[in-house]
């Protein structure tokens, strides 16, 4: 019976007209259901039992309605509640054990359960969705590596709109669902757009403009220009003009362009970074995790094994691992310092 569902226009559901019967849901009609739920145009034939037992709001709602008396379809007690129609079917499958597995899911999806899971109370089915959006949304480095790693192809061509939802859609679904885990990542990724694309927002499948709240904006603006003054610091204090480490091959060559030959390939370095600032090598410039990490891949990415490297300026094997070091420090202390710029408060980032 496991089915994905179709969702609407727009996730709130239309409101019953005051002469208008709802309808039968398709696939929640159980015979020996005890009472019925109403959401939008529709009603779904169901166990109390089974939604008592998940969520003590629902145990609320069933024993104020036996209460006050109400509506009665298909001859059993019914509640009216204000979800959407499809949200509520997902919510059902599962409850009843017709959809187990999330990671198969898609965003919308996973979005209704968080929703809905959060209003009525079911923590584990809660969890289990922000561990999902979790994947793609980490509070961790290493897990941001992996998800960078995910969408982006063999050549390089970094794209991850198809797989990943708009970071505007976390932020909003991680506001409305209480999860203020998920904003730092989803603060940094849209912090990456051109200030023209944060402004413009976003239009979704469903066809419903997104758009950022005036403080969410000047937070983001704000979390911008503190990391690129940290990248710029970064070059300033790790790149330009960088010492050989102390063990350089080079260091005692009677040769003048040999003695600087690790020196010469950290300055091309920061030739290639200023270039790029207006995205003239891979316009990916606006992400400082990304091109602190470049500035190391630049000296080993053209090696092949039992072959001599191509790159024209290249350091020694010493000064690289030293910078090695270096980039992955630096890199650490940007991730540690994200919901600081943009002015989050998150228990667990790490």
């Amino acid at each position: 019976m496991e089915s994905d569902m179709e969702f609407s226009s727009n996730r709130h559901s239309a409101v019953l007209s005051e002469f208008e019967v709802p309808v039968r849901h398709p696939e929640f009609t159980f015979e020996d259901a005890n009472m019925a739920l109403i959401a939008g145009r529709q009603y779904f034939l169901v166990h109390q039992g089974l939604l008592t037992h998940h969520s003590k709001p629902f145990t609320l709602m069933i024993k104020t309605r036996q209460a006050e008396g109400g509506q009665v379809i298909a001859g059993l007690p019914a509640v009216s509640l204000e979800d959407p129609a499809d949200e509520l079917a997902c919510f059902l499958r599962v409850l009843y054990g017709f959809c187990v597995n999330l990671e198969t899911k898609d965003f919308e999806v996973i979005s209704a359960l968080l929703r809905i899971s959060t209003k009525y109370g079911v923590e584990e089915l809660r969890k289990e969705a922000i561990r999902v959006l979790s994947r793609s949304w980490p509070t961790t480095l290493p897990l941001w590596e992996i998800r960078e790693k995910s969408v982006t192809s063999a050549d390089g061509l970094y794209n991850p709109r198809p797989s990943l939802p708009h970071p505007l859609l976390i932020i909003e679904l991680a506001r409305e669902a209480d999860v203020p885990e998920l904003l730092p990542s989803a603060f940094y990724d849209i912090s990456r757009y051109l200030p023209s694309q944060l402004a413009s927002g976003h239009t979704p499948s469903d066809g419903t403009k997104r758009m950022l709240a005036d403080d969410d904006l000047l937070q983001i603006l704000r979390g911008k220009e503190h990391s690129a003054r940290f990248f710029s610091t970064f070059i300033v204090n790790d790149l330009e003009g960088r010492v050989p480490s102390e063990f350089c091959l080079h260091r005692n060559d009677t040769v003048p362009s040999r003695k600087r030959a690790c020196q010469i390939a950290f300055e091309a370095i920061t030739f290639d970074l200023i270039r790029d600032v207006n995205g003239m090598l891979c316009n990916r410039n606006s992400d400082p995790l990304f091109a602190i990490a470049d500035t190391f891949l630049m000296q080993t990415r053209e090696d092949i094994p039992g072959a001599e490297n191509e790159v024209v300026h290249r350091a020694c094997e010493f000064c690289r691992m030293e910078y090695g070091a270096v980039v992955d420090a630096v890199r650490e202390e940007l991730w540690r310092k994200i919901p600081e710029w943009f002015e989050l408060e998150v228990s667990n980032w790490g």
